[in-house]
């Protein structure tokens, strides 16, 4: 059984998430290791954006991942992006061939 990604944009919505600052920062000097926490700074329209974003896809997904990449800023904003997507069954040939 093959598992591909299908990410927000098969719902009706728009899944351009944003938020204003992903923690740790792109530039600590801590690793993987020794961080306890992650976190993520929204303001009220993104997190309303968010909270949309995840109510429509739980109407059809079991599970959701979230990922926010702190390491690159949109130059026009300074926002950093974040993607909801799922794990999905991914279909076979059809055709019976191996």
């Amino acid at each position: 059984m093959l598992m591909g990604r299908q990410s927000a944009r098969a719902i009706s919505i728009d899944s351009n998430v944003r938020c204003e600052r992903i923690y740790p920062t792109e530039d600590t000097k801590r690793t993987i290791a020794d961080l306890q926490t992650v976190g993520i700074r929204l303001n009220k329209e993104q997190a309303i954006h968010l909270a949309r974003v995840l109510l429509a896809v739980t109407q059809e997904w079991d599970e959701i991942d979230i990922t926010a990449y702190r390491l690159e800023r949109r130059q026009e904003d300074g926002t950093f992006k974040i993607t909801v997507t799922s794990l999905i069954e991914v279909q076979g040939d059809e055709t019976g061939a191996d």
